[in-house]
């Protein structure tokens, strides 16, 4: 990191560091965070399927144009843990944009966990929803946008399903990875490309 960048986040992981923890910790049977249960770790390990193949979807051309002619560069701040599904259908798009950004993007991967005081700043309605893209200018470390938790159409699934009582953990997961499997990524760049505009 050069003099002229703003100080990031500690500790803050690259995606390729970020995906090697998440295969450890699922060998291991474990997950990010305190809390060890096992759903979380049941999670942890059902979503390295969902973080390859989601990395793997192709790219709006008109949002990695975007991208790449940025003003200033920008750093992408991800608020993340290993066991949430919704982290694992979008942190690898993400982390596939920056790469594609042509330079104009890094992207750094913050676990919920060790940044509390962080996630605070950047709750949404008043919660710590994960993951939550903070885009920053990479000089100045001020944030210029951010996005998160889910695309809207997936949050209105997300919030429908959770309001029924009677609907079980696992039947809100099937439909959630079904939802994202149907949209192959292309909510979330339209709306990042929206952004960005």
């Amino acid at each position: 990191m050069s003099d002229s960048m703003a100080a990031l986040p500690a500790p803050a992981h690259a995606y390729a560091e970020f995906r090697a923890l998440v295969g450890a910790l699922a060998a291991a049977h474990r997950t990010t965070g305190p809390d060890q249960g096992p759903a979380l770790v049941r999670f942890t390990e059902q979503n390295q399927q969902h973080l390859d193949h989601a990395y793997a979807l192709p790219l709006l051309p008109a949002l990695v144009e975007r991208l790449r002619h940025l003003a200033a560069p920008q750093r992408w701040l991800v608020l993340a843990e290993a066991w949430c599904g919704d982290t694992a259908h979008e942190l690898p798009l993400l982390a596939h944009l920056a790469e594609g950004s042509g330079g104009r993007v890094a992207l750094h991967v913050l676990l919920r966990s060790d940044h509390p005081d962080f996630m605070a700043a950047h709750q949404t309605d008043g919660k710590n929803s994960i993951p939550k893209l903070v885009m920053q200018d990479a000089a100045t470390g001020e944030t210029v946008a951010e996005w998160g938790p889910r695309p809207a159409e997936a949050h209105a699934l997300a919030q429908r399903l959770h309001a029924d009582p009677a609907q079980p953990t696992a039947a809100i997961v099937r439909q959630m990875n079904e939802w994202y499997a149907a949209d192959q990524g292309q909510s979330l760049q339209r709306e990042l490309l929206a952004l960005l505009a």
